[in-house]
């Protein structure tokens, strides 16, 4: 009778003796799909920690590999020279170190964003002094020299700032300033030391070392946003949410701020304006991938670097053109 009642549970409309054959004929095959479910739920895990561990190490590829090209190819007297002018280090600590994560909070206030999404706004909002910043200066025709210099300003800026600053302003991140700071120095600013330091010579007719190093920086950038194809294909919500509208508005606030306070000189005017705008994907990255387990945070980190790129790469051709 027993037997009959968990069959009949089970959705079987037979009898008690028919139904015994079955349960005993079937229950090996029950036992051997059960195993192979959770053989499988097994290695799923196993496979998306690996992958995770891969994406990890590309991206440490590629902040590396971005900050030992850009020392490899720059004199280091260039970048000394635009640190040696007060004005300019004053207006980069006020619009990138102030003005930016008041402007990112503000922004976070007035509109209803994810605490993911937020916190990746923050982040960005902190992390300043973009690698890609001479190529805007120069779409822009800017001083490349100039250019440089800031940026450089900007990455000892952010490297000194986000440690103290981000355990204030983010509830989530649960790490001291040690903790930040030390990612930061080994893969920023270790590697554009040696870059600056060591004096690289090239055969002639070969393939520079930096060009070298730069391209393979391009491709972990490609492999890092393959990678997290599949995180942001389950956080597609973003498109649909407030974030990148909140960031297409922080990009322009930063924007506006930059071209007013950067000086009368229109060559390095329009390069202060795109660096205020243009964030430190690199820094962003190293504190997403190790501050916080949620995806979404780094999700949001480059998206929104890749579409503020392309805005930005618009606005320098603007600039270059007069119509900006």
């Amino acid at each position: 009778m027993a037997v009959a009642v968990s069959v009949r549970e089970l959705g079987f409309n037979v009898g008690a003796g028919s139904a015994r054959c079955l349960v005993h004929a079937r229950a090996p095959l029950l036992k051997s799909t059960g195993g192979a479910r959770r053989d499988a739920a097994d290695r799923y895990p196993r496979m998306i920690e690996r992958l995770q561990q891969l994406n990890s190490c590309i991206a440490l590829v590629f902040v590396v590999s971005s900050m030992l090209a850009m020392g490899m190819s720059q004199r280091l007297a260039d970048v000394l020279a635009t640190m040696k002018n007060p004005w300019v280090i004053a207006s980069t600590l006020l619009v990138n170190f102030v003005f930016s994560p008041a402007l990112a909070l503000g922004l976070c206030r007035l509109i209803p964003l994810q605490s993911a999404h937020a916190t990746g706004l923050i982040i960005l909002a902190c992390a300043a002094g973009a690698p890609f910043l001479p190529k805007l200066a120069e779409l822009a025709g800017g001083n490349l020299a100039y250019s440089v210099g800031l940026m450089v300003l900007q990455i000892v800026g952010s490297v000194l700032f986000m440690p103290l600053a981000l355990p204030l302003l983010v509830p989530g991140l649960e790490a001291d300033s040690w903790r930040i700071a030390k990612p930061l120095l080994l893969t920023m600013l270790v590697p554009l030391g040696v870059g600056f330091a060591v004096p690289w010579s090239t055969p002639p007719g070969s393939l520079s070392l930096p060009r070298l190093i730069g391209r393979i920086s391009n491709l972990a950038l490609v492999l890092v946003w393959s990678c997290r194809s599949g995180s942001t294909s389950r956080h597609a919500g973003i498109f649909g949410s407030l974030a990148i509208a909140a960031f297409l508005l922080y990009v322009g606030g930063m924007v506006g701020v930059g071209y007013l306070l950067g000086g009368a000189e229109p060559s390095t005017r329009s390069v202060f304006a795109l660096g205020a705008g243009q964030r430190n994907l690199v820094a962003a990255l190293v504190i997403a991938g190790t501050g916080f387990d949620d995806p979404a945070v780094a999700v949001m980190v480059l998206i929104a670097s890749l579409i503020a790129l392309m805005l930005l790469l618009g606005i320098a051709r603007m600039m270059r053109s007069g119509t900006a």
